[in-house]
């Protein structure tokens, strides 16, 4: 449990940071309002996608490990599935 509170901290902390950056790249480029656009933007990717995203990652990784050569059991005959 204290793991994965600290994880959501870190990633709280990375998110923040984007946003901040993509403020500041947007105000250095194009002014305060693309700044303001920009952070939103980046808020949305980061924030409210987050989810979707990383089911779409798993579901890819998923069908990855399904084809031949990278099959758990063909690399690791072993291994416990």
């Amino acid at each position: 449990m204290l793991r994965r509170t600290q994880d959501n901290i870190v990633a709280s902390v990375v998110d923040i940071g984007s946003i901040f950056l993509a403020y500041q790249i947007g105000v250095s480029q194009l002014g305060l309002f693309a700044g303001f656009a920009y952070g939103v933007f980046d808020a949305w990717i980061v924030v409210w996608q987050r989810e979707r995203i990383s089911n779409f990652i798993h579901r890819a990784e998923t069908f990855v490990r399904r084809l031949g050569p990278f099959r758990r059991s063909d690399t690791l005959p072993w291994a416990i599935d």
